[in-house]
Formats: C-alpha cells, sequence, structure tokens
C-alpha cells in the first residue's frame, strides 16, 4: 500500500522538519492505542485518534516545553492549515501534489498549537473546517507578519456587514454598558478596593459585548481561529473601542504576572500547566484615514518603514508617551487598520513561555476615527471575578487511578474515587479544579461550568507525563512495538544483544514487539557483517518507527542509539 510521506515540526516551528512516511496500515496500528497488541479489540477508545497520532509521532522530532522533562510527550497534532489530525486521509497531499508534503505540527501535553511562521508574508489559508469561510468576505487566511513576537494579519475575519453591526451595538448601549473612557487593570485588591482606573496611558472610549448575535460569531471566530475549543471560561469577553484623533494606547502587554496585584496563588505560566492570555485577536471594524495601527515597538518592522505623514510630525509634544509610539508606528513592525482584517498576536510562546516581545500599543489615531473589537482568549480558566449564571448540571467523572479532590473557587467541593462518578449542582461559569493528594495541591484538570448543555460531563484523566512517571518509578515497563523499514538498497540483518531475529529486505518493512532500554542492531552482509546503526526503545510511545536509510559514522552503541533516537 502506497503510504502518505508528510513532513512533522515541533509546535509553531519553521525549521527543522522530518519527512515521515506512513502507510494507512501503519497508521491505523497507530490508532489501536496503548492497549494495542495485535488486534483493533485491544484498541483504547478513550483516547482520541489525535491524540494517539500525536504520542507516536513523538519519537520522531523534539517536541518542546519548556522546563519540562525529556523526552517530551505530544497528545495533539495539526495540518498546517489547523486541521487536528484524526484520519490518514489528512496526511496525504493538497490535490494529488505529492510534491508538496504536507506539514504537521506535535504540541506537547498541556500547551496549545500555535501557528507556524514559515517566512515573511506567507499566506495560509485555514481549512473550513476549522474555521468556516465569512459569509460575503471569503475563506479565512493568515499572513505571516513575525517570527517573535509571533504576529500574524487575518483576512476575512469580519465582513461588512458583522463589523457595522458591532459598531451599531456599541453606540447605542446605555447606562453602565455605555461606551466611556477605557480604564487600566483589573479585579480587586487584598482590601476588596477596585483596581480598574482611568490612566493617560489609554485614553479611548470603550465597552463590552458577548450577547449581540454579532458579538457571538466573532468570539467562535476568535477561539476557531486560535484552535481552542470555545470556553466562557477561557475568555475576557469581547470588548469595543473607539478612538478619536490624538487617542491611543501606550505600549503594555496583555499577559498578567503575579506581581500585577494579584492573589500569588495563581499560576500564570503555562509551562508548568498554568493560565494566562494565550493569544489576542484585535478586529478592525472601519477604516481610519490615517494612523490607529497596532504596533510592537520590541520588533523590527516587517519591511521598509513607513513615512510619517507632515500632520503627525508635530501632532504630539516630544517626551510624552504618544510621540515615542507614534514614531515607533512608522519605524517598527505595525499591523495596519483596514475594514475586515484583524491582527492574531501569541502572549505565549510555542513552549509555554510567557513572550516579553509581545508587548504593544495602539497608534495614536491621526486622521478619521477608528474601531476595533478584540478578545483575549486564555489557554485555561481565565483569573479573574466569579461569576454565576444559571443551574447547571455537571457529572464528573474520575478515570484516573486514584482518589480526585475537587475544589470550588479554591473551597473543598467533594472526593471522588477511582472509577466513580458525581453529580454537582452548579451554575454557569462556576469554575472547578481536580487534584490528587489533597484540594490544595496543584490542579491537574479544570473545568467552567458553559451556558450550553444541562448535564455537563467532565472526565478526569491523569496526565500523560504522570503515567510515564508512575510506571518509571515502579520499574515496571508495557511493552513497545517497534515498525522497523529499510531504506536502503541492500538487505538488513537485525540482532538483539547479538542474537539474531530478522532479516528485511531493501524497502520493506516489519513490526516487532520489545521493551524500553533494548537495543536493537543493523548490519550489512550478515548477523554481526557491517555495522549500520543501533535503535533503543524508549518507554513512549507505544508505537515506534525505525527508519534506516543511511551507516552511521561510529559504534557508541547505546549512547549514539539513544540520541540518535531523540533526534528523530
Amino acid at each position: 500500500t502506497s503510504g502518505a510521506t508528510f513532513t512533522l515540526f515541533d509546535n509553531g516551528s519553521s525549521k527543522g522538519g522530518v519527512d515521515v512516511t506512513l502507510t494507512k496500515e501503519e497508521f491505523d496500528e497507530i490508532l489501536k492505542g496503548d492497549g494495542a497488541e495485535s488486534n483493533a479489540s485491544d484498541a483504547d477508545d478513550s483516547v482520541p485518534p489525535s491524540e494517539q497520532f500525536a504520542v507516536a509521532m513523538s519519537s520522531k522530532i523534539e517536541v518542546s516545553k519548556y522546563m519540562a522533562e525529556k523526552p517530551v510527550i505530544a497528545t495533539k497534532a495539526f495540518r498546517e492549515d489547523g486541521e487536528m489530525i484524526t484520519t490518514f486521509d489528512q496526511l496525504l497531499p493538497a490535490n494529488d501534489d505529492s510534491t508538496h508534503h504536507r506539514r504537521v505540527y506535535l504540541v506537547a501535553e498541556g500547551l496549545e498549537f500555535v501557528w507556524p511562521f514559515v517566512e515573511l508574508g506567507h499566506n495560509q489559508t485555514i481549512s473550513p473546517n476549522v474555521v468556516p469561510p465569512t459569509p460575503n468576505a471569503g475563506p479565512v487566511v493568515l499572513e505571516s507578519f513575525s517570527e517573535s513576537p509571533r504576529v500574524f494579519r487575518i483576512y476575512n475575519m469580519a465582513n461588512e456587514e458583522e463589523a457595522s453591526a458591532i459598531v451599531s451595538t456599541a453606540l447605542n448601549l446605555t447606562g453602565d454598558k455605555a461606551l466611556k473612557r477605557s480604564t487600566v487593570g483589573s479585579g480587586t485588591d487584598a482590601e476588596g478596593n477596585d483596581l480598574k482606573r482611568e490612566d493617560f496611558g489609554r485614553t479611548s472610549d470603550n465597552t463590552w459585548d458577548h450577547e449581540s448575535p454579532e458579538a457571538k460569531v466573532m468570539i467562535t471566530r476568535s477561539f476557531q481561529l486560535t484552535n481552542i475549543v470555545e470556553d466562557a471560561g477561557k475568555r475576557d469577553g469581547l470588548q469595543v473601542v473607539r478612538y478619536h484623533p490624538g487617542q491611543g494606547y501606550n505600549t503594555h502587554p496583555d499577559f498578567f504576572t503575579p506581581k500585577d496585584g494579584h492573589e500569588n496563588d495563581f499560576d500564570f505560566n503555562p509551562h508548568s500547566g498554568g493560565s494566562n492570555r494565550f493569544a489576542t485577536v484585535f478586529m478592525y471594524l472601519n477604516d481610519p484615514e490615517e494612523g490607529g495601527c497596532t504596533v510592537f515597538p520590541r520588533a523590527p518592522a516587517a519591511g521598509p518603514a513607513m513615512e510619517m505623514p507632515p500632520e503627525a510630525k508635530d501632532m504630539f509634544k516630544k517626551g510624552t508617551w504618544e510621540h515615542t509610539v507614534n514614531e515607533d508606528c512608522y519605524s517598527k513592525l505595525a499591523v495596519p487598520p483596514k475594514l475586515g482584517t484583524a491582527a492574531l498576536f501569541y502572549s505565549v510562546t510555542p513552549d509555554g513561555r510567557i513572550d516579553p516581545q509581545s508587548h504593544h500599543a495602539a497608534c495614536p489615531l491621526i486622521k478619521g476615527i477608528k474601531w476595533g473589537a478584540n478578545i483575549w482568549i486564555w489557554n485555561k480558566q481565565r483569573f479573574g471575578e466569579i461569576r454565576t449564571g444559571e443551574k447547571r448540571m455537571v457529572i464528573m467523572k474520575n478515570s484516573a487511578d486514584e482518589t480526585v479532590y475537587i475544589s470550588w473557587e479554591g473551597n473543598a467541593s467533594g472526593v471522588i474515587e477511582p472509577g466513580q462518578s458525581m453529580n454537582m449542582n452548579s451554575f454557569e461559569y462556576h469554575r472547578f479544579k481536580a487534584s490528587f493528594g489533597s484540594h490544595t495541591e496543584k490542579a491537574f484538570d479544570t473545568f467552567t461550568v458553559q451556558s450550553e448543555g444541562d448535564p455537563q460531563q467532565w472526565e478526569m484523566k491523569r496526565p500523560r507525563r504522570q503515567q510515564q512517571q508512575q510506571q518509571d518509578s515502579s520499574g515496571v515497563h508495557a511493552g513497545v512495538v517497534i515498525a522497523i523499514k529499510n531504506l536502503m538498497d541492500d538487505v538488513l540483518y537485525f540482532s538483539w544483544e547479538g542474537k539474531p531475529f530478522a532479516t528485511i529486505a531493501p524497502g520493506e518493512s516489519s513490526n516487532f514487539n520489545s521493551f524500553p532500554g533494548h537495543v536493537m542492531s543493523a548490519y550489512l552482509g550478515d548477523y554481526g557483517g557491517e555495522y549500520v546503526a543501533n535503535f533503543k526503545a524508549q518507554t513512549v510511545p507505544k508505537h515506534q518507527v525505525w527508519d534506516i536509510s543511511r551507516k552511521d559514522d561510529d559504534d557508541d552503541d547505546d549512547e549514539k542509539a539513544k540520541s540518535e533516537h531523540e533526534e528523530l
């Protein structure tokens, strides 16, 4: 059976890809899951296909996660157009063009997909299965603006009717919801005082809209754009902003840090299991006459610097933030405002670190009026005030092998034994955490009660990294399957600990059962003949692939086998 050749990358990477070829049969074998040995009936149906595939591919390249133990396991895999890999056909080349391989990106457990930069000006049409084409506009397209910070310009993010409706809604809001001077800060301090305040560095007007039909469409489209499952607990709402000439927003980050005045026990680091603002989608709702770009002062311009118009040169007094930011707007990385487009930028790097390069500013408007709308999307439950909506029932199931302790906003809410379930009467927007050991231990899973669905299901599973650590500490390892491919022009002879066990003809492949730590050797001519390569079986994934296409330069057996496997 002919195979599919694709190029495998680490999350968000533009370099270091490795070509991989899989047949339909090999792909199906991977999806049998951790319990697979010889037949499909052993499949672990509880593990999603994308996770099975990602785990199996984790031995091919080095998957990145800041400060994580090596090797890092990937649990999600995405195609270059944003589709999560769940079927073999997704790996086949587009339009049957075998010269252009699909690109596949592996995302470490606990992290989220980040669109790859590829190169300046690269355009990527997003799959309609990920973001449906915008009515009366067309498919959504990303244009690469910057690798660090990771910035894209999005085309067809909104059509003219949607943009106009959001502006109209904002203008017609009254009372506490009406447009008013924008503020900075959020939440309350230890004494309960409101931290929101007006600031001379932010001079726009704003309001919030997450209820109008068009706002709901924009929120959903933004989640789809970032490939994060829509969740009311992972967003701050849709903010609508208006700028008049001279108004802007000084350089600032969107991410939070503990020193921002928030409680110290909240983990803002995604790489360690915490939560933060992951990505910002800023939509432009009209065409300003001059000014109003979104600028990233810590990054060079994407092309030749723009010429500052004469009226902008003398508009702001030297020494003011407006003057400084205005100069940056014409010399640094800037996304221009245009009706229907958006700026997508990440506050978190692909390996889970907070990105200080993501500091940005709203360029002071020079002429006209500027309307925009933005949404901050979190990688997990957001930090913020407790909200309560309509009553909802949550069915909580413990699929881990250890007692789980449930807490709500820091308060103990229940205990669930392994394999057991518990029904919880709750409300929309309430946020729960699941921990091992006690209610106060670090959470391994979280859940926000949604508006849709009653009852709602929350199944808790032990993270794959913890599963591996349990195996390592007990010294008990399940068997693994090694798929060996001979890509050389000669017959290869294989041995394990000096004992012959197989021969594979050129272009052929075979599967063998093995155990972590076992080292196999390949030779030319005969068993123990001319040395070609070694392979050391790893603890994970369950299904590993050894492609042999060249002869090693030396035979520093175990260490070489291990390093080669980790570099795949």
